[in-house]
C-alpha cells in the first residue's frame, strides 16, 4: 500500500478549500487483510527466541505481591480497598487498579509455579510482537515487518519480566492498530473497539497512552477523509467518550483514573525508579543504537512522514527519553506509524509463498533447539537478589521481634511471605515516605536513619548488604548482627 495508490490530491483539497493545503492528506488505498499465518510463525519464532531468558523474568521483586494479591481477589472473591501488606501504612486507602493481570498471573502461578507466571509473560510478549508483525507486513512486507519485531524485541527485553504491563502489550498493539486502520482509510474507528479499553485499563495502568495516542489518529483521519469534516470530527468525539466511559468499567470505577494519575504525580520519588528514569546516555546502550539506526535510516533513504504521524512520533520519542519503562511501547506503535511510509519508499515486498514452507521450517528448528537449551532452566527458581529466603529464615530462626525496616527491593518478596513490610514496591501509596527511606539507608539523610532506628515499633532490619545503613547498625551498640550475605543483611534491636 503505497502513497500512489491515492485517489486524486486534487480531490481531496476541494472537500474543504478552507483547510490549509499542507494539512490535507490523500486517503490511503485500504491495507490488505493481515497474513495470520505468517503472524502465527512470528509469534512462535519470538517464543522461541525468547524461551531462554525466562529465568531473567523473575528479577523483580514487585510480582510477588501482585501475584498474592491475585491469590487473595481469587479467594475471596473481594477488592482490596485499604493496605492490608505493610505495618506503616496499614489501612491507608489503596487500590488492586491492575487486577485482572494480577488474578491472570495468579491463576499461572497456581498451575505451575513462576515456571508458569513467566510462561504468561512470554506468551503475553510473543502475541504483542506477531501483532506488530501482522500490522506491519500487511503495509510494508514482511522483510520490514521483521527488522521492526527484531528492535522492539531487543529494548523489550529489558521490560520484560512478571508484571501486569507485559500482559496489557497485546491490547496496546491491538488498539493502536485499529485506531490506524481508521486513520488511514479516512474514517472513524469502529465503536466497539473502544471495549478495549475496557480490557487495557483492568491489566495495566498505561491505558491512558490510548488517551494520548488517539488524538494524533483523529487528526490524520481528518486530514485523509473524502467526506465531510464536521461529521467525522463528531465521530471521533463520540468514540472518545465512549473510550472514557469504557475504562471505567472497572471495580474501581473514577478510582482507576485517579490510581493511575498518581503514578505520574510522585515527583522526587519517581527517580527511585529505575523504570522511571530519562535515559542516560553516559554509556552506549541499546536504546542509543536503536536512536541512531533510525536516523541513519532515515535521512539516507529520505523517509517522509505526514504531519499527523511525525507529531506522534516525536510525542513517543520524548516520552522514550524521558522514562526508560516506555521504550518498548512507543517503539511498537512506531513501527505501526512506519509501515505506509516506508512501503511508499520501497514498495511492499511480501514473502513468496513458495519460501514460506522454508520460513516455517526455520522457525520450527529454532524452536526447537532454543527449547532444548532452555529446558535447563524449568523449573525456574527464584533469585536470590529479589528473593532473601536466606536472611529471612535466619531472622526468624533468631526470633525477632517487632517490624521490620525493610528496602523496598524486599518488600514484594516479604508481602509473599506474610510479614507486614515498611514499604513494598507500591510507590504511589508511599510517596515521600519511599524516598526519605532511600536516602537514609543510602547514606544520604543520617539524620532520617537515627529517627527510623530510634522508632520503638521497629525490631528488625532486612537491607541489601550494600547499603551504608548497615555500618551504622553494625557500630550501634542498640542492634546485632543476626545475618548477612551478599545479598541481605539482618540486625535485631537488642535494647
Amino acid at each position: 500500500m503505497t502513497d500512489s495508490a491515492l485517489v486524486n490530491h486534487s480531490q481531496a483539497r476541494s472537500r474543504d478549500s478552507a483547510l490549509p493545503r499542507r494539512l490535507i492528506l490523500p486517503p490511503l488505498a485500504k491495507a490488505p487483510a493481515a497474513d495470520w499465518p505468517l503472524a502465527a510463525l512470528a509469534a512462535l519464532g519470538c517464543f522461541a527466541l525468547l524461551l531462554p531468558t525466562a529465568p531473567s523474568l523473575l528479577a523483580d521483586g514487585d510480582m510477588f505481591w501482585h501475584i498474592r494479591t491475585g491469590q487473595e481477589i481469587l479467594a475471596t472473591g473481594h477488592f482490596p480497598t485499604v493496605d492490608a501488606y505493610s505495618w506503616s501504612m496499614t489501612g491507608h486507602p489503596w487500590i488492586a487498579k491492575e487486577w485482572l493481570s494480577q488474578v491472570l498471573y495468579a491463576l499461572a502461578f497456581n498451575l505451575a509455579g513462576w515456571t508458569g507466571a513467566a510462561l504468561l509473560a512470554l506468551a503475553a510478549a510473543s502475541a504483542a510482537y506477531a501483532m506488530v508483525f501482522a500490522a506491519v507486513e500487511r503495509r510494508a512486507g514482511a522483510a520490514f515487518a521483521l527488522a521492526s519485531v527484531l528492535v522492539i524485541a531487543m529494548a523489550g527485553n529489558f521490560h520484560l519480566l512478571v508484571r501486569p504491563h507485559v500482559l496489557a502489550w497485546p491490547v496496546m498493539v491491538l488498539f493502536a492498530s485499529q485506531l490506524l486502520d481508521a486513520a488511514e482509510e479516512g474514517r472513524a474507528p469502529r465503536l466497539r473497539s473502544a471495549l478495549l479499553i475496557t480490557l487495557w485499563a483492568n491489566l495495566h495502568g498505561s491505558f491512558l497512552l490510548g488517551f494520548i495516542i488517539l488524538p494524533f489518529f483523529a487528526w490524520e483521519s481528518l486530514a485523509r477523509t473524502t467526506a465531510p469534516r464536521g461529521p467525522l470530527a463528531l465521530r471521533w468525539l463520540v468514540f472518545a467518550a465512549l473510550c472514557v466511559g469504557a475504562a471505567l468499567i472497572h471495580p474501581y470505577g473514577w478510582g482507576v483514573l485517579i490510581a493511575a494519575r498518581e503514578v505520574l504525580t510522585l515527583g522526587p520519588a519517581m527517580s527511585l525508579i529505575a523504570e522511571w528514569r530519562p535515559q542516560n546516555f553516559a554509556g552506549f546502550g541499546h536504546f542509543e543504537l536503536i536512536l541512531l539506526l533510525g536516523l541513519g535510516a532515515a535521512l539516507l533513504t529520505g523517509l517522509r512522514l505526514p504531519a499527523p504521524r511525525l507529531a506522534l512520533l516525536l510525542a513517543l520519542l520524548h516520552s522514550m527519553l524521558a522514562h526508560v519503562r516506555q521504550e518498548t511501547l512507543g517503539l511498537m506503535i512506531i513501527a505501526l506509524l512506519l509501515g505506509a511510509p516506508v512501503a511508499a519508499l520501497r514498495g511492499v515486498v511480501r514473502l513468496p509463498r513458495e519460501k514460506r514452507s522454508l520460513a516455517a521450517f526455520t522457525v520450527v528448528a529454532t524452536a526447537i533447539v532454543t527449547g532444548g537449551m532452555a529446558l535447563k532452566n524449568f523449573p525456574l527458581t527464584l533469585p536470590e537478589a529479589t528473593a532473601p529466603r536466606a536472611a529471612l529464615a535466619a531472622a526468624r530462626a533468631a526470633g525477632v521481634k517487632g517490624n521490620v525496616l525493610n528496602d523496598d527491593h524486599f518488600g514484594g518478596y516479604l508481602i509473599s511471605r506474610y510479614v507486614p513490610t515498611y514499604v513494598d514496591g507500591r510507590a504511589e501509596m508511599y510517596g515521600m515516605m519511599h524516598y526519605d527511606l532511600s536516602m537514609a539507608i543510602g547514606g544520604r539523610m543520617p539524620d532520617k536513619l537515627a529517627a527510623l532506628l530510634a522508632d520503638p515499633k521497629i525490631g528488625w532490619t532486612l537491607l541489601p548488604s550494600v547499603m551504608p545503613a548497615n555500618r551504622t547498625l553494625a557500630a550501634s551498640p542498640d542492634w546485632r548482627l543476626v545475618y548477612r550475605d551478599p545479598v541481605a543483611t539482618v540486625y535485631a534491636r537488642v535494647r
